[in-house]
């Protein structure tokens, strides 16, 4: 464990370092001045672009699992509830997903309106996020904010006002995540 750690930080401190030596772009010192000051700007982006968070994510994911720097992003923002840091993710399931989770982990279906529109046919909608904090935190107020909106989804089947309070009365799967 002690020679993974000393790994990590020798990657840390001299990924920039090799960088700005290989560009011949300038200073060393600079360059890796500048990737410290940009990870304290966005903090949750940082880890995800470290080189020392991608040798880790080699040694704790499955074995053939690549680094997806959109789910890295997920999981930071919704480890912090910081929904500012959702927009970096690039494809729409993953970034809508991150609206949602985030918005179920507060239980705050006001989180819901933030959800984006996208050309992804996989992403998450408004009425997917108040569903899940609906059914996950057993909250008739974000079923009632779905208003007329039905859809029909292949394993859930309609989620609507309706069929969300009628799932809360019969306590089927309430408390549990629906994602």
């Amino acid at each position: 464990m002690i020679v993974l750690l000393l790994v990590v930080t020798s990657v840390l401190v001299t990924a920039p370092v090799a960088a700005a030596q290989a560009s011949g772009t300038g200073n060393p010192q600079n360059s890796f001045l500048d990737s410290t000051l940009s990870g304290i700007k966005n903090p949750l982006l940082s880890p995800c672009s470290s080189p020392a968070w991608k040798l880790i994510y080699m040694f704790v994911s499955n074995p053939g699992e690549e680094f997806n720097a959109d789910h890295c992003i997920q999981f930071f923002a919704v480890q912090a509830g910081d929904t500012s840091q959702c927009p970096n993710i690039k494809r729409g399931a993953p970034m809508t997903k991150c609206y949602v989770l985030i918005a179920s982990k507060k239980n705050d279906p006001g989180i819901c309106n933030q959800v984006p529109e996208t050309n992804d046919m996989q992403a998450y909608l408004k009425v997917d996020c108040l569903w899940e904090v609906a059914i996950k935190n057993n909250n008739p107020d974000a079923c009632r904010k779905m208003g007329n909106t039905r859809i029909s989804r292949m394993i859930i089947g309609e989620e609507s006002q309706q069929t969300c309070l009628a799932r809360l009365a019969s306590g089927q799967g309430v408390g549990e995540s629906t994602l």
